[in-house]
């Protein structure tokens, strides 16, 4: 059982885990990017590319920013959303597998 566990963490959950903080980290870039005008918004291209990336992690921003709310232009949700990424791909799953029985 615990060899299973161990196969699905690493070949599915860490990799999607993996993968939603490098969207996250896109996500950051790419509204640095509009907010500077370096990006323009009005793009087709980028602009599809933000919508899929938003609404991919809004779901996960959104409970996030429910219980913290913004400290006035400065949005903490990104930040602890890629911190629990961290914390459950690095740290706690891997001490839920090691703890399993044999």
């Amino acid at each position: 059982m615990q060899d299973l566990a161990l196969a699905l963490y690493q070949y599915f959950i860490y990799p999607i885990l993996t993968l939603i903080l490098f969207a996250l980290f896109a996500y950051v870039i790419m509204s640095w990017l509009f907010t500077f005008n370096i990006l323009s918004p009005y793009g087709q291209i980028a602009r599809q590319i933000y919508s899929m990336l938003e609404s991919v992690l809004e779901p996960l921003l959104r409970p996030i920013r429910n219980t913290i709310p913004p400290l006035g232009q400065l949005d903490l949700s990104v930040f602890i959303l890629a911190l629990l990424i961290l914390f459950t791909r690095d740290w706690l799953f891997p001490q839920l597998l090691f703890a399993m029985p044999g």
